[in-house]
Order: C-alpha cells, then sequence, then structure tokens
C-alpha cells in the first residue's frame, strides 16, 4: 500500500496510508490529509492512486505543490519523491505499488521531463546535396 511520511512542524513524523483512489490534501478538516500550516490552501492538492501510478495534482493552491524542488501542476511519483505542500513536507513510498507500467512506459518522477522543448520543432531547410551548397 502506498503511504506519504508527513514530517509536522514539531519534528514528529507520521504514516498516512493512501488507501483510497483519491485523497485530499490542505488545511481545512474535510481533507483527508490535514496540513497544519497557514500557507497551506484549504484544498492543496489531491493524490490519485492507480494501480500502476500514484500522481499528485495542484489544487490550484495558492503557494503552489512542490515535488523534489520542483513546482508541479500534476506530477506522477516515485518512491522516495519528497512532496513539499505549504511549507509541510513529506516522502512518498510506493509500498506494493505495480511500477512495471511506470518503467515500461518510461515515465519519470522528475517534474517537467516528458514537456516538448518548442526547439525542436522549429522549420528547417531542406536537405540540399553538397555539390549545390553556395560556399
Amino acid at each position: 500500500m502506498p503511504q506519504l511520511i508527513l514530517t509536522r512542524a514539531d519534528g514528529a513524523t507520521e504514516s498516512v496510508e493512501l488507501t483510497t483512489h483519491e485523497t485530499t490534501l490542505g488545511r481545512s478538516l474535510k481533507n483527508d490529509v490535514v496540513l497544519d500550516s497557514s500557507a497551506a490552501s484549504r484544498r492543496h492538492a489531491v493524490i490519485t492512486v492507480d494501480t500502476a501510478f500514484v500522481t499528485i495534482r495542484d489544487a490550484d493552491s495558492l503557494n503552489g505543490t512542490f515535488v523534489n524542488g520542483e513546482r508541479v501542476a500534476t506530477q506522477t511519483l516515485a518512491d522516495g519523491d519528497i512532496v513539499d505542500l505549504g511549507g509541510c513536507e513529506m516522502r512518498f513510498v510506493a509500498g506494493d505499488q505495480q511500477f512495471s507500467a511506470v518503467v515500461a512506459q518510461g515515465v519519470s518522477s522528475v517534474p517537467h521531463w516528458l514537456m516538448d522543448d518548442p526547439e525542436d520543432h522549429k522549420p528547417t531547410a531542406p536537405d540540399v546535396p553538397a555539390q549545390w551548397r553556395r560556399k
């Protein structure tokens, strides 16, 4: 079972099992995981657990959701990732997740890794044989 290891402001740690399909995190008591931080939004982020993937999605929070120090809108989590929500730090532990699908698809937990670089799609001139090129 995947879980989050939360580090509280006083240094104490708490383990939260991610048993439901969606787990909400935020400052409001209506969340599945209540964050004790004024920098956390009332509903800060949502973690979705599927068979092979665990993803975190920012819920339009004011201070953002960070995975391994990078701000993300949505991100696939990998074992050991550090998640920071409004100053609350937690470590993701994969447990018995089926990461064979993640490995097969080459998905990385590095933020923005799968994004296209617009520089790669600039138009180029057609190939011209060497003897026809101007010198």
